[in-house]
């Protein structure tokens, strides 16, 4: 599969296949040679350099192969005045042009193509971290383009600059780079969404929503697809997968008086369904810290099975209740057998929220020991052989390891180029929402439901293992 490969700001294009343009930087003569140089900003990298410049990430680190293993803010990269001059381009241009087509003039759409919509932030001195996780993003969706690159079929990527003002965002979907494109991949900017999809509507391309997580927008568009599973979905499932785990435990929610509480919807949601299956839970009010003494409250003795449902997912209020949880686990654990004899035991179990996958260091540790089950949106083995390899190549590819974000915006990148890729070859350039129905990747699945638009229908369940690693299914 022949990707052409185009990142645009606007009115300029930089064609990754593109070799010995003229460079426009100052020079220097060293030993009696003529270089071109750059000077390396601030959180820059050889792959964003190589689309500044128009070069590939070959051609600068032939020049200078330091750069193999990355660049920093200050160091200086030399190219020879005589490979890089007009006069090279000239020669070059004689021989073939045929790659460079310019964004600000008519662009002939002959094929399948994808528009990534992103604010990249390419006029910036500063780049903000919304800009640089736009640009991890990109990154693995190449990385995604160039593991099907063997794929039968031709399909041209668009990377467009949304960090713009209205009227150059009026030009980007005026262009045929959007209007033409069969799948449009739209920014974090709701209004810049919103604007997307309703020239989609007109001009009959889909628009994936990978950013904006509560929009609705799919109900009444029948060209979005909504990337993130809608809350009403996520707790129907979530709650389904908690009912078939703990069959025969008996609910209890913790509920702080002085903290945070923000998961009162999904545990009013919770308890409507407990109560449609004549189940009555327990309910523990706290005050700024779970004690002991709270958790007394419940009969432990031989065979009762509890599990906990606490109320917020925010580290703060896990830290004032996840000990205590903890400490009696483990307290009736080891509670003494009758004559010696092996009984069957009380158990204590907690369930929790997406918000726990972003923990790390002690917090992560306690999960593990409680044995937690979580339901997600997405979901990151991070000790797995594919996220591993996949972070490997990052750093190999663009010099910079992969930014830290849950859910990591370098994964989903390439996750969301798997999925798109695969669906336009195989229905030969048309894209289908509902064939092939479902993709699992590294850290997110696409499994859409039609309701007007199309919603994603996949939910992570995610269970935390006491030897430190965790399994997960979709349902």
């Amino acid at each position: 599969m022949r990707l052409s490969r185009l990142m645009s700001f606007v009115a300029a294009l930089i064609a990754a296949a593109f070799c010995a343009v003229a460079l426009d930087l100052p020079t220097k003569t060293l030993k009696g040679t003529k270089y071109y140089y750059y000077k390396v900003k601030k959180h820059e990298t050889v792959y964003g350099i190589s689309k500044k410049l128009g070069l590939t990430r070959e051609e600068i680190i032939a020049e200078n192969p330091s750069a193999d293993d990355g660049v920093k803010k200050g160091m200086v990269l030399y190219f020879p005045y005589d490979k890089y001059s007009p006069e090279a381009e000239e020669e070059m241009a004689a021989v073939d042009t045929t790659e460079l087509v310019p964004v600000d003039t008519v662009v002939e759409i002959s094929r399948p193509s994808i528009a990534l919509l992103l604010p990249f932030g390419l006029g910036k001195e500063e780049p903000s971290r919304d800009n640089r996780l736009a640009l991890d993003f990109y990154k693995g969706f190449l990385m995604a383009a160039d593991t099907l690159a063997e794929r039968a079929g031709e399909l041209d990527i668009y990377a467009l600059d949304s960090d713009v003002d209205s009227i150059r965002i009026r030009e980007l979907l005026d262009s045929d780079a959007v209007k033409k494109s069969a799948v449009i991949v739209a920014p974090n900017d709701e209004n810049v969404y919103k604007a997307i999809a309703a020239e989609a509507a007109v001009n009959g391309n889909f628009v994936l929503n990978t950013f904006i997580v509560a929009d609705s927008l799919y109900l009444t568009n029948s060209q979005v697809l909504q990337a993130n599973i809608p809350h009403a979905g996520m707790y129907r499932l979530a709650v389904d997968a908690f009912e078939s785990e703990f069959d025969g435990f008996t609910p209890v929610i913790i509920r702080s008086n002085t903290g945070r509480n923000e998961k009162d919807a999904f545990v009013a949601y919770f308890v409507s369904r407990c109560n449609a299956r004549g189940v009555e839970p327990v309910v523990i009010n706290y005050e700024s810290n779970l004690v002991s003494a709270d958790l007394d409250k419940l009969d432990f003795s031989p065979g009762r099975k509890y599990v906990i449902l606490p109320s917020s997912g925010s580290l703060a209020e896990f830290n004032k209740f996840a000990y205590v949880v903890k400490a009696m686990r483990d307290r009736i654990a080891s509670a003494p057998t009758a004559d010696g004899e092996a009984i069957e035991r009380a158990r204590l179990e907690i369930f929790g929220y997406p918000d726990w996958t972003a923990f790390r260091g002690e917090a992560l540790d306690i999960l593990h020991k409680l044995g937690a089950m979580v339901y997600s949106r997405f979901y990151d083995d991070f000790e797995s052989f594919n996220s591993r390899t996949f972070n490997t190549d990052f750093k190999r590819w663009f010099g910079t390891p992969v930014i830290e974000s849950i859910p990591s915006q370098a994964f989903l990148g390439y996750d969301t180029g798997c999925y798109l890729i695969r669906n336009l070859t195989a229905n030969d350039g048309v894209f289908d929402p509902l064939a092939p129905r479902s993709y699992t990747g590294i850290q997110s699945t696409f499994d859409f439901d039609r309701i007007n638009g199309y919603a994603n229908s996949a939910l992570y369940i995610i269970k935390y293992l006491p030897d430190g690693s965790t399994s997960a299914r979709v349902i």
